[in-house]
């Protein structure tokens, strides 16, 4: 019993994972007999009632870090922050993904089942202290991955993408993998805290070195930064739009805290390194993005800016940095929700019946002509991706700016100004076609007449609501994070 005591106290989200996923699964044995049509909302609504009592109930008690189960697994209060993040937006995930089955009908069980499964790898990951332990659950994440990429079964582009990550990220995890099993040979153990220790007394040899530099470059991978890009506007093109909604987002956090666990253990060997890839990554992103027609792959190619953006804060590893790094992941996300909610509504019907989502620019522009309140929403989303003074992206980039400014790393500072002036180029060239581009040839049929009382467009109201007030309360959440990260490092 104190065993189960244990294991609810600290691992409780990862068992009600799992008991939802056992769940849906026996209800899918049976409901040929029930056949109910309403089940994917049944059991959103129990996700959301039972991760809201966990938000409500759930507070940051612990004191400094508690090691569990043979030091295997780490438990503090940044794991705990983290976890309440994503829970919370796991819950706007989830009216997405109702809104989205209503429109393009899902295998709403299998679907489910997955999700709820990659969740609690995602978990696991965060809560691991093993090298050895966190790659086998970045697997598991990866095999979740391949199957969300899988269900656009009927679209070469998705077949292609599905295939493509597959090869390319079973390739990444075997130099993970590869990188771990030379740390095990130079240093006889893959436990975090202990490598630190061996490499804060400088008791390391090559081996170490470069299994160390491999199991970085995986990590790398898995966030889609240069040079290690190569899937991602293709992942991004062919899958499904509610799953590169999820790909694009919780994924991206977790590996983001994972790279913060191991950089923080072998800061001393891989500074540079990082610093000089994320660089790197921010300045390509930039340029090849003025390119893109499509949405997504200009989602896909702006996503390396902005994760090169953290991962060059975290690197410079204070915890005013690493505060700003998950400060600027923060408001990342929610601008990412706003978009990807606001792209649901861009959908028509060919004269097949057959549902596809428009991703074309000037198209975009074309459809939102009579629709003042979506243009005015859409401006809004990309100035903030942008960086304008005054919205969500400037003072996301404004934390960096500090931290550069407070450390006198004025070089650094002018480098990340330019890029950031470059990089709004893309959001503002959208904005050209919102307001100023007109074209009579293309027709569009079903969106025409906007629902504004419905739930998906009241969750974008919501969602902007949300933005203008934590624009308001940035440094109060600023404070919060910085509390988090500083009990971290204590």
């Amino acid at each position: 019993m104190e065993t189960f005591v244990k294991l609810w106290l600290y691992f409780n989200i990862e068992i009600i994972l799992l008991g939802l996923a056992c769940f849906i699964l026996i209800f899918y044995l049976f409901n040929n007999f029930f056949k109910y049509e309403t089940i994917d909302l049944i059991i959103i609504s129990v996700y959301m009632f039972l991760f809201l009592l966990y938000i409500l109930f759930t507070v940051d008690h612990v004191e400094g870090c508690y090691y569990l189960y043979n030091n295997y697994f780490i438990y503090n209060n940044f794991i705990i922050l983290i976890k309440k993040f994503i829970i919370l937006f796991m819950l706007f995930y989830f009216i997405l993904l109702n809104n989205f089955d209503k429109i393009y009908k899902l295998p709403i069980f299998e679907y489910l089942i997955i999700l709820l499964i990659c969740l609690f790898g995602l978990f696991m990951i965060i809560s691991s202290n093993h090298l050895f332990v966190i790659f086998l659950f970045v697997e598991l994440v990866n095999l979740c991955i391949y199957c969300l990429l899988g269900i656009n079964k009927n679209s070469n582009k998705g077949i292609e993408a599905a295939f493509k990550y597959f090869t390319q990220s079973s390739y990444a995890t075997i130099i993970g993998f590869f990188g771990v099993s030379l740390i095990y040979m130079g240093a006889g153990t893959l436990f975090l805290n202990e490598l630190h220790l061996l490499i804060l007394y400088e008791n390391v040899n090559w081996l170490i070195v470069i299994g160390i530099y491999c199991v970085i470059s995986s990590i790398f991978f898995k966030l889609g930064i240069f040079p290690l890009h190569s899937w991602i506007a293709d992942i991004y093109q062919g899958s499904l739009l509610i799953s590169l909604i999820f790909i694009a987002i919780f994924p991206k956090i977790i590996y983001i805290v994972l790279f913060l666990k191991v950089y923080n253990e072998f800061s001393i060997i891989i500074n540079t390194y990082c610093l000089l890839i994320s660089g790197i990554s921010v300045i390509y992103g930039s340029l090849i993005s003025l390119y893109q027609t499509s949405f997504k792959r200009l989602l896909g190619y702006g996503s390396m800016v902005h994760v090169g953006f953290i991962i060059y804060s975290i690197s410079l590893l204070t915890t005013e940095s690493i505060s700003s790094a998950f400060f600027y992941l923060i408001f990342y996300i929610l601008l990412i929700l706003f978009l990807f909610s606001f792209i649901i509504f861009l959908y028509e019907k060919n004269n097949e019946e057959t549902i596809f989502f428009i991703e074309n620019i000037s198209q975009i522009g074309i459809i939102l002509n009579k629709n003042k309140i979506l243009v005015f929403l859409l401006a809004f989303i990309l100035f903030s991706f942008a960086g304008l003074p005054f919205f969500i992206g400037f003072l996301s980039k404004w934390y960096v700016f500090i931290i550069l400014i407070s450390k006198q790393r004025f070089i650094e500072l002018f480098y990340l100004l330019i890029i950031s002036i470059i990089s709004s180029i893309y959001y503002i060239r959208i904005i050209r076609f919102l307001f100023f581009f007109e074209k009579k040839t293309y027709k569009t049929n079903n969106f025409s007449n906007i629902n504004y009382f419905s739930l998906l467009f009241i969750f974008l109201i919501l969602l902007f609501i949300l933005n203008i007030i934590v624009i308001f309360f940035h440094s109060s959440l600023y404070l919060y994070i910085l509390k988090s990260i500083i009990k971290l490092f204590i």
